[in-house]
């Protein structure tokens, strides 16, 4: 237990007993056979600057660059205190009422904050303090107390010291379970911040806004990207395994960012490729123009692809790794639903429906670099993206499909009302940078 971090606490306590001293030491004159006004003046004196001084001193200390002796100076410093005010005290030759107190004081004090070691140097130093202030004081006859004062002297000190003792006893089991408490909790944000790289954020947040409560499926319009490496299995084949991750690493890190700046969010990583979601109705009051945003942002992701490949291409090429590597997506927009599978043992937040799986597919029949989206998507892009004409496809397991294919560049002019435009230079991966086109293709 840290002893430096208890003494700034005890603070109040310091000035309420040393204060409290400083009354008794004023009443003394008063007494019978008390000291005299001179040393009563300068035992008040010390009782009431001590206090402040010793403040400004342990503060100066703690500005000062020193190493960490875990708590040994303000240790020294308490049991150099003792032994001044004790000093103080025998040379003002107070009634042993008065002096018998302080010394309890400072004893329990002493107990209280750091234990039976600091307890015994204190009394020593105590003790040679007052022998010391008392050799020096004025010749003044000693009154024993009577036995019954005596006695109840003693019973007081007992109990008090007893009572210290109890109080570091709790005060050290208390820091324990704080610092096993500060541990476990910088374990749990350490935990939480690994685990966070692994779900999606919306997930996240979910589990932390309630984290007893299981995801219910719930039903939601949603714009489902699917992006995927074009050449990577034979690149596998002539790359070592550790230049193999680091360029798939370089790859879905690349995606995963041009995802989020077109307001999306990775589902998951599926081997050499990745599933974004964009689910821009629930930011949009205007469900309508919700679902626009989310096919504008899962379109522009498609499209910034290849120009993220063909940057980190140059990157690649520096370390002297020749990759030829390329992308296609495909984009479905439609009704999914949301929610945890499995059972108690494993489970899984997923979205299943139809824009998942063409999606997929879609993306599976595109062109090197190209982008295919279906009939639901071009109709929410009205006309803000070049398409090129309607044609449809037969999809393994979902039969004839309308699909239309991305044009590379977008269109110039005006288009449709609240599609937006930028005549400054934007990131292309950006739904801001699709511009209006003059009219839909179909």
């Amino acid at each position: 237990m840290r002893t430096r971090r208890l003494f700034p606490r005890t603070r109040p306590f310091r000035y309420a007993g040393f204060w409290t001293l400083a009354l008794a030491c004023a009443a003394q004159p008063f007494t019978p056979g008390g000291p005299g006004p001179w040393q009563t003046g300068v035992c008040l004196t010390f009782c009431l600057l001590w206090p402040p001084l010793a403040d400004l001193l342990r503060r100066a200390a703690a500005g000062a660059p020193r190493r960490d002796d875990g708590g040994r100076a303000d240790r020294t410093g308490y049991v150099l205190e003792t032994a001044a005010v004790l000093a103080v005290l025998g040379w003002s030759a107070l009634p042993v009422p008065a002096l018998a107190a302080a010394v309890l004081c400072l004893l329990a004090g002493a107990l209280a904050l750091a234990g039976p070691g600091l307890l015994a140097w204190s009394a020593a130093a105590g003790a040679a303090g007052f022998s010391a202030g008392a050799a020096l004081a004025p010749a003044r006859t000693w009154s024993a107390p009577p036995p019954g004062d005596l006695i109840a002297l003693l019973l007081m000190t007992g109990f008090s010291l007893a009572v210290a003792a109890l109080a570091y006893r709790q005060t050290r089991r208390l820091h324990a379970g704080r610092q096993a408490l500060a541990r476990r909790t910088a374990e749990l944000e350490r935990l939480t911040a690994r685990m966070e790289r692994y779900l999606p954020p919306s997930l996240t947040a979910r589990l932390v806004a309630a984290p007893e409560t299981p995801c219910a499926w719930e039903r939601r319009w949603l714009s489902v990207a699917f992006v995927d490496l074009v050449g990577f299995t034979a690149l596998a084949e002539r790359l070592e395994a550790e230049a193999l991750a680091t360029v798939l690493d370089d790859c879905l890190a690349a995606l995963a960012r041009a995802a989020e700046r077109c307001g999306g969010e990775v589902s998951k990583l599926l081997g050499d490729g990745v599933l974004v979601v964009f689910d821009a109705a629930a930011d949009v009051p205007d469900s309508a123009a919700g679902r626009r945003q989310g096919a504008l942002g899962a379109v522009a992701f498609c499209r910034s692809a290849p120009a993220l490949l063909g940057d980190l291409s140059e990157t690649w090429s520096r370390r002297g790794e020749l990759v030829d590597l390329a992308v296609r997506g495909g984009v479905a927009s439609g009704y999914c639903t949301l929610g945890d599978r499995g059972g108690a043992g494993r489970l899984d937040f997923t979205l299943v429906g139809s824009p998942v799986n063409l999606a997929s597919r879609l993306q599976g029949r595109a062109d090197r670099g190209g982008v295919l989206i279906d009939a639901a998507t071009a109709a929410l892009l009205d006309g803000a993206v070049r398409l090129g004409p309607a044609r449809e496809i037969d999809l393994r397991g979902l039969g004839p499909q309308r699909v239309h294919a991305v044009a590379g560049e977008p269109a110039d002019g005006g288009g449709a009302a609240g599609v937006p435009r930028r005549a400054d230079r934007v990131d292309p991966g950006s739904p801001s940078a699709i511009v209006p086109a003059p009219a839909r293709h179909s």
